[in-house]
């Protein structure tokens, strides 16, 4: 079979098309079921060929600004490029996330993989094989021949599983907060002028609702304040789960005044420093600093958010970051068809 080219005009790996074109059930449900068990025990099923290496910065930037535009088809390609180490550090977890979203709006191959991701539980995705049926289903709904021969023909339209990632993922973004610090977001945030679903967004990737972790740099707590920052914010005890929630959330109003509401810059901030942001005028390249910005908008998709302008003043690089963000668009709208 033949590959197709991606939105950023890179060739795709092979693999099975999408159609919609109904052909009837496929055999016997013995025949089914072989296939299903296939798809739990030969994780193989989840590989097609190797994707085009070396894909530049840029195309991977390309990708996640239409992504977070919701893009079905760049959520699926961007997708691929984490499922298979394809220019990016390799995340099975975020692969599964993108595959998810693209799959909510209808995208059959997306919804196929996420099925055979929750099938043969790979990368620190937990195996959920009902879970994984549901996607499947949905994929073979949508006409995927694959799913179809997995699961049998489809007649009526599927809604989408009310959950995709398993809730017990290690770095937190689905797995539900603990109520008791649900509850104190929600109570402290509209203080500071903060989205409660943002600043969980940020304690998920940072901490996983874990309020005595540290890390290799040294941050801690639920936001993860390096000591400086701590300080910076009055924090006396960084593991003492209220005021680390006050310092975080200061320093992220704060970030999101200097940098004009811009969400995406400030989450780099928050992870590199402002000084970073400024000194590239955008999000730093660091491979670290790009894929957590990622994560939080996987689940937390505005792009704007209110700011306090007596905070601080601002450090006026939001005309950079849309003209950023409409350069990457402009170059990946046309390059070529298919569901976007």
């Amino acid at each position: 079979m033949e590959g197709h080219t991606n939105l950023c005009g890179t060739p795709s790996a092979s693999r099975a098309p999408a159609t919609s074109r109904r052909i009837g059930r496929h055999g016997t449900r013995r025949a089914r079921m072989a296939a299903l068990s296939a798809a739990v025990f030969l994780p193989a099923l989840l590989a097609a060929a190797p994707a085009n290496a070396g894909i530049s910065e840029k195309t991977v930037a390309a990708l996640e600004a239409l992504a977070s535009k919701g893009s079905a088809r760049a959520q699926y390609e961007l997708a691929q490029h984490y499922d298979r180490a394809d220019g990016v550090k390799a995340d099975s977890r975020l692969a599964l996330s993108l595959y998810c979203r693209a799959a909510r709006q209808d995208y059959a191959d997306a919804a196929l993989m996420a099925g055979r991701m929750h099938m043969a539980g790979l990368g620190g995705v937990s195996k959920d094989a009902d879970l994984g049926r549901a996607w499947l289903r949905k994929a073979a709904s949508l006409g995927n021949e694959q799913a179809e021969r997995l699961v049998g023909t489809v007649s009526a339209t599927v809604k989408a599983p009310d959950r995709c990632e398993p809730p017990n993922l290690r770095w937190g973004i689905i797995r539900k907060p603990p109520a008791e610090i649900r509850a104190m977001v929600q109570k402290m945030a509209p203080t500071y002028g903060l989205d409660p679903d943002l600043v969980l967004a940020v304690i998920a990737v940072e901490s996983g609702y874990r309020v005595d972790v540290v890390s290799n740099k040294n941050a801690q707590g639920l936001m993860q304040l390096i000591p400086e920052t701590a300080e910076r914010f009055g924090v006396s005890d960084p593991f003492n789960a209220e005021q680390n929630l006050r310092g975080g959330m200061k320093y992220l109003r704060w970030l999101l005044a200097y940098f004009d509401g811009n969400v995406a810059y400030a989450l780099a901030g928050y992870n590199a420093g402002e000084g970073a942001v400024l000194q590239y005028k955008g999000i730093p390249p660091y491979r670290e600093t790009k894929d957590y910005v990622t994560k939080i908008r996987s689940i937390y998709a505005q792009t704007y958010h209110p700011f306090n302008r007596d905070v601080v003043q601002s450090a006026g690089l939001v005309s950079t970051a849309r003209e950023e963000v409409a350069e990457l668009s402009l170059s990946t709208r046309t390059r070529s068809s298919g569901k976007r």
